[in-house]
C-alpha cells in the first residue's frame, strides 16, 4: 500500500496522452501582493552598502560569524532586499508586471515573508509582514514573541534569537494555473526564497538555523494566516546582539483582519489534493536508525569516483548583490560549449553549503539525489552523471547525449535542447516516506528549490542563461534517466550559454 506522498505525486503527474487543456479564468486571477488594509506600514530605509564579494566568495570562502552583531534597520533592509525584491517592471495588457529576485513557476510568486522581532535596533518587538512592493514592514502584532515562539519551534530557551523569519506560501496563487500539481511549486518556490534569505544572512555575517519541522498549527496561528489558504513552510531563527528591552508585553491574539488577508481572489477554487497532502505532512520527520542509500534506491548503478573540480579562474563576472538583482529566467540558449571553468564553478557551488546556515533537520542531505545531463560541455563527455554532494564527488551513470530526449519529456519545449547542462533533482518517494515519514516530502522539495535558486544566481554571475522546469511528463522523464518505478524527477534546472552573452 502506498502512502500519501507517492499517491499525491503520482496523481499529479503529467502524461503526454492525457493532458486535457483548459483556459485560465482571468476573472479570478490572484493578487500577487499581500496587503493588510487598515494596518500601519513603515517604510524600510533604502538599502545601501552591499558587500562587493562574488557568489563564489560568499559560498565557498570561510568567514567569521559574529553572534553579537547588532541588527539595525539598515542591515535588515539589506537582508530583505537581497532576499526578495522587485527588480524591473514592464506592461502587459494595460497593467504592470514586476520581475523579482526570486524564481517562481509561472511568475506567480506564492511566497510571503514574516518577521518575528526580538532584538532589532529601531524596531519594536512583535510580528511583521514584509511588503515586497513597497519594501515596507506591516506590524501585525506588537509584544514579546519568545514564549509563544518556543512552543512552536524547537529553540534553546537560554539563547533566544534576535530575529526569526517565517516563509509561507499562499495556495491559490499557484493553483489558479497549476491546479492540484501546484503544491510542488509551493515547496520549490519557497525553497528559492529560502536560499536567497540564507545567502543574504551570510553576506551580513549572521548565523542562522533553518527548520522544516515545527508545529504547523501554532506557527500559522502566530502569523495570523488562514491555514486553509496559506501555510508556513520554513522557519529561520537568526542570532545577533541582544538589546536592552523594556518590560515584556503580551502579544494580543490574531484578529480577523490578519486571517482575511490570506484571501487573494474574490472567487478562489479549492483543490482538495493540495490540502490533503499538506495535512499529511503535519507530523515531524522520523529519525531512522540506519537510513538507506537513497542514491542506490533510484535503481541505477552509480559509483562516485571523480572529484568535483575547482575552477582555475572563478568565472564570476559581477558581484553577488548584482547577481541577485539581475536574476532572470532566460531561455534563448545557443549551442555553444560551456567553458570548463563555468562547469567546475557550477558543480562546486551546487555541492557547497554556506557555513553560516545550519539545517535543524538535515533529512534532504541524505534523501535528495542531485545529478546532471551534460550536452556541449568543455572537458566532459555527454552523459548522465550523479553527484555525491557531501563528498564532493561525481560519477558517470550512462554515456551518450540525452538532452534531446529530456527536452521531449519536458513538454517538448524546444529551447531546452540548446542547453549545455540540465541539473536534475531526484528521489525514490516510496523509500523517502517509509524512512522519514510524509513530512520529508517537504524537505526534499524545499532543498531542491534552494539549490535551484543557487544555480540561477551562479549562472547570472557567470553571464549564462538559466531556467527552472517543474512541468514535464513525469514517467517519461524518469524513463530517460533509467529510474525505477517509485523514483521520480522532482525538478530540472537548465543552464548554458545564451544569445545575449554569446556574441551572436
Amino acid at each position: 500500500m502506498t502512502g500519501p506522498v507517492w499517491a499525491y505525486h503520482d496523481t499529479t503527474s503529467y502524461d503526454r496522452h492525457d493532458m486535457g487543456g483548459r483556459a485560465l479564468d482571468w476573472g479570478v486571477q490572484p493578487e500577487v501582493f499581500k496587503t493588510y488594509p487598515g494596518l500601519e506600514e513603515a517604510r524600510l530605509p533604502e538599502p545601501t552598502e552591499f558587500r562587493q564579494n562574488t557568489l563564489s566568495e560568499l559560498v565557498i570562502e570561510p568567514c567569521s560569524l559574529d553572534a553579537d552583531t547588532e541588527i539595525t534597520l539598515p542591515r535588515l533592509a539589506r537582508i530583505l532586499s537581497l532576499t526578495h525584491s522587485l527588480t524591473a517592471r514592464t506592461r502587459y495588457g494595460g497593467a504592470y508586471f514586476y520581475f523579482r529576485s526570486v524564481a517562481s513557476a509561472g511568475a506567480l510568486y506564492p511566497f510571503e515573508t514574516y518577521i518575528g522581532v526580538m532584538s532589532v535596533t529601531g524596531l519594536g518587538r512583535g510580528f511583521y509582514h514584509h511588503n515586497v512592493r513597497d519594501q515596507g514592514l506591516t506590524l501585525l502584532r506588537a509584544g514579546s514573541i519568545f514564549d509563544e515562539l518556543r512552543q512552536a519551534v524547537p529553540l534553546d530557551e537560554d539563547h533566544a534569537p534576535a530575529i526569526v523569519f517565517f516563509l509561507s506560501s499562499i495556495f491559490f496563487r499557484s493553483s489558479w494555473k497549476y491546479r492540484d500539481r501546484a503544491y510542488r511549486y509551493h515547496l520549490l518556490d519557497t525553497g528559492h526564497l529560502l536560499e536567497n534569505l540564507i545567502l543574504a544572512l551570510r553576506s551580513e555575517r549572521l548565523q542562522c538555523t533553518f527548520h522544516y519541522d515545527f508545529d504547523d498549527s501554532r506557527v500559522n496561528g502566530l502569523l495570523g494566516v488562514d491555514p486553509f489558504r496559506e501555510a508556513c513552510l520554513a522557519v529561520v531563527p537568526v542570532w545577533g546582539k541582544v538589546l536592552e528591552q523594556p518590560e515584556r508585553t503580551e502579544l494580543p491574539p490574531a484578529d480577523q483582519r490578519l486571517i482575511a488577508a490570506s484571501r487573494v481572489s474574490s472567487r478562489e477554487v479549492d483543490y482538495p489534493a493540495i490540502r490533503e497532502i499538506h495535512e499529511a505532512t503535519f507530523h515531524p520527520t522520523l529519525i531512522p536508525s540506519s537510513p538507506p542509500d537513497m542514491g542506490k534506491s533510484l535503481g541505477i548503478d552509480f559509483e562516485p569516483t571523480i572529484p568535483v573540480p575547482r575552477p582555475q579562474t572563478w568565472p564570476d563576472a559581477i558581484s553577488y548583490a548584482e547577481a541577485v538583482h539581475r536574476r532572470r529566467s532566460m531561455r534563448n540558449f545557443v549551442k555553444q560549449d560551456l567553458p570548463a571553468d563555468c562547469v567546475a564553478g557550477l558543480l562546486t557551488l551546487v555541492c557547497a553549503e554556506p557555513d553560516s546556515a545550519i539545517c535543524a533537520e538535515p533529512v534532504a542531505e541524505s534523501a535528495l539525489s542531485v545529478g546532471f545531463l551534460a550536452g556541449q560541455v568543455e572537458g566532459l563527455a555527454p552523459g548522465f552523471y550523479l553527484l555525491h554532494r557531501q563528498a564532493g564527488l561525481f560519477g558517470l551513470v550512462a554515456g551518450g547525449y540525452r538532452i534531446d530526449r529530456m527536452t521531449a519529456a519536458c513538454l517538448d519545449q524546444g529551447w531546452l535542447g540548446n542547453c549545455a547542462l540540465h541539473f536534475l533533482f531526484m528521489c525514490n518517494l516510496e523509500a523517502l516516506e517509509k524512512t522519514w515519514g510524509a513530512r520529508a516530502y517537504r524537505h526534499v522539495m524545499l532543498a531542491a528549490g534552494r539549490i535551484g535558486q543557487r544555480i540561477y544566481l551562479a549562472a547570472t554571475s557567470m553571464r549564462l542563461g538559466c531556467c527552472g522546469i517543474g512541468a514535464y511528463y513525469d514517467r517519461e522523464a524518469a524513463q530517460v534517466l533509467g529510474l525505477n518505478d517509485r523514483s521520480r524527477l522532482l525538478y530540472l534546472v537548465a543552464t548554458g550559454p545564451v544569445k545575449k552573452y554569446a556574441g551572436l
